[in-house]
């Protein structure tokens, strides 16, 4: 079968079907004597099955672990997945139709819920810091709070960030302003972030040292280390760490956020095997060095 007829039987585009082979996801095509693609049976019952994870919104790193069965219980809590939206849209109808009957806002507040936590800090810090805190941890919070361990973490961050004795430094509220026009990423990519922090290959950590001694050398230049930049980006950090950015809003969000920890952690690990290895530490000032031997 034919490129175009495989299309026509599953019902999607030959850019598509040319996509999930670039991505691995169908084996290698035979071809024929003539040296066009020919698809078997097999091929297309594998195309309705990539059709049909794409239709419930599975991602193709998530479709490419369900083909090859590395993941058996994926599934089922993509299934779990749904059916905690499913209830909770149901909720949000039947709370509407009391509130059409009865018209008792309190009530209809009482029994809604933001559809995700992201949301729910871009409504209760309205402005830039809302908007800059959901973009750059939404990878890690797609979902609903769900246990009394998250709903304390939550609120503690909103009474962090609610605080009107809390100065943020100007460059990070620069920082918050850019963030808005830059597209988050996506929680596949923050899960492949963890996965490469946690797992690297041996060829890949020698990369990841041998780029990290590379930075941590030209930054002991002076031209670089007093760079404007350079300095407003410690002076930042410090700031950061003054209002206790890292030892109170961090930590929460740890706790809110079992995938943001998980990243957390990774990095953690990562930095610790990094200065271990190449002897590296941070300083005072939060420059990274070298240890004198």
């Amino acid at each position: 079968m034919r490129i175009h007829e495989a299309a026509e039987a599953v019902g999607c585009t030959q850019r598509a079907i040319k996509l999930y082979e670039e991505k691995g996801l169908l084996p290698p095509i035979s071809r024929s004597e003539n040296g066009y693609r020919d698809y078997s049976e097999e091929d297309i019952r594998i195309l309705h099955e990539i059709q049909a994870y794409r239709k419930l919104g599975i991602s193709l790193s998530d479709i490419s672990r369900l083909l090859s069965g590395d993941c058996p219980e994926l599934l089922e809590s993509i299934l779990t997945d749904k059916h905690q939206s499913a209830a909770a849209q149901l909720r949000e109808i039947e709370a509407l139709e009391a509130y059409i009957a009865h018209r008792d806002a309190a009530q209809l507040d009482k029994a809604l819920d933001y559809d995700s936590i992201a949301s729910a800090l871009r409504a209760q810090l309205p402005g830039p810091l809302g908007k800059y805190l959901a973009a750059h941890f939404e990878p890690y919070l797609p979902d609903r709070i769900t246990t009394e361990e998250q709903q304390d973490a939550y609120e503690r961050i909103l009474a962090f960030w609610d605080n009107p004795s809390l100065k943020l430094p100007l460059l990070y509220r620069i920082s918050m302003l850019f963030s808005q026009r830059i597209p988050s990423a996506s929680a596949a990519q923050a899960d492949a972030a963890i996965q490469s922090m946690l797992n690297p290959s041996e060829e890949q950590y020698a990369r990841i040292k041998e780029q990290t001694l590379r930075t941590v050398r030209m930054r002991e230049n002076p031209l670089i280390r007093y760079n404007p930049a350079e300095v407003l980006k410690r002076r930042m950090m410090r700031s950061l760490r003054d209002c206790g950015y890292y030892d109170l809003f961090i930590p929460q969000m740890k706790r809110l956020s079992p995938s943001y920890k998980a990243y957390q952690d990774a990095l953690q690990a990562m930095n610790d095997r990094l200065c271990r290895d190449l002897g590296l530490y941070y300083d005072a000032g939060f420059h990274l060095r070298i240890k004198q031997k």
